[in-house]
């Protein structure tokens, strides 16, 4: 009997030959839960049911491998009966000292890089549509929406705040050797981490130039950076000490948006501290000035630079 069914999106075909033939060369593994019986002898049922369709056993939880063993005839540990009972088991991820956190983001990037997502979840939602506990069960093995990817998920949610600061160190660490001239100095500690202190106004700052860095990317509604990139474009402009000042910025569309923006100067600093705000209005006069003309004239010194140019190898992941 061939048991056919789909499994993290992908299309299996399974049989008891199969898993005959996957464990032939396997050196059975101690059974501390749930089993499978194979002529005679009980396999830990992650074991044998990874071993038939080669995959990791990170992939699929025992719940899965017990109800498609059961589908080919074998005979196996009790299969947990509902949603409820299977999300109290201990999840294949979890370890008696909490998720890996290596794991996990190697989990939610296949996840979410072999698939398109939209789509898969787009289909999930239509096949929910007026199911039973049965049918919805079923759909969430098959999803590979697991307890598991689950706790990844959200154990890279709470480590991605930490991402932020790991690319911007990094993008200065590796853009300062490409730009500083013979003789230059770097005058003072960088900023690497996001953010600055009031003993270090610059992200870089040198003998012979001053320079922000925002690593943001843009993906269409970008009110929020265009409001920080404006704001770093001003503390550049209002710089009095004659140095170069820069502006680096991650791929094309901050650098369009700054010198194409009908906006005024006035929205785009209304997040910012009224510091910045009041220092802009005595130096430059009303905030009422649209952004591009702020640009072409005050600000006009500030070079804007794609980091895309500086390190090419960013581009496809920024992209």
């Amino acid at each position: 009997m061939i048991h056919t069914f789909r499994l993290n999106g992908q299309p299996y075909r399974l049989d008891a030959d199969t898993v005959r033939a996957g464990l032939a060369a396997q050196v059975r593994e101690d059974v501390r839960e749930h089993w499978v019986e194979v002529d005679g002898i009980r396999w830990p049922v992650k074991q044998a049911f990874g071993a038939a369709l080669r995959l990791p056993r990170d992939r699929f939880t025992s719940h899965i491998a017990l109800r498609h063993l059961r589908a080919v005839g074998f005979t196996t540990s009790n299969l947990p009966t509902g949603g409820a009972q299977a999300v109290a088991s201990k999840p294949d991820l979890a370890s008696d000292h909490g998720p890996n956190p290596a794991e996990a983001f190697t989990r939610l990037i296949d996840f979410t890089g072999s698939t398109d997502l939209t789509g898969r979840i787009a289909d999930l939602e239509a096949r929910m549509a007026g199911a039973s506990q049965p049918l919805a069960a079923e759909l969430a093995d098959e999803s590979g929406l697991t307890m598991d990817l689950l706790l990844a998920a959200l154990l890279v949610r709470k480590h991605a705040g930490r991402l932020s600061d790991v690319i911007h160190a990094a993008v200065i660490t590796q853009v300062v050797p490409l730009i500083l001239e013979e003789g230059e100095r770097v005058l003072r500690r960088p900023s690497l981490a996001a953010g600055n202190d009031p003993s270090r106004p610059y992200d870089l700052e040198t003998d012979r130039r001053i320079a922000e860095f925002k690593m943001s990317v843009w993906k269409g509604a970008d009110a929020m950076r265009q409001r920080g990139t404006f704001a770093d474009l001003v503390h550049l402009a209002l710089d009095e000490s004659e140095r170069q000042a820069q502006l680096y910025v991650a791929g094309p569309p901050a650098i369009r948006f700054l010198r194409s923006s009908t906006g005024t100067a006035a929205w785009a600093l209304n997040r910012s501290s009224p510091v910045l705000r009041r220092r802009f209005e005595e130096r430059f006069g009303s905030p009422e000035v649209q952004i591009r003309d702020f640009v072409a004239g005050p600000a006009a010194h500030v070079e804007m630079v794609d980091l895309t140019d500086l390190l090419p190898a960013i581009a496809l992941a920024i992209a």
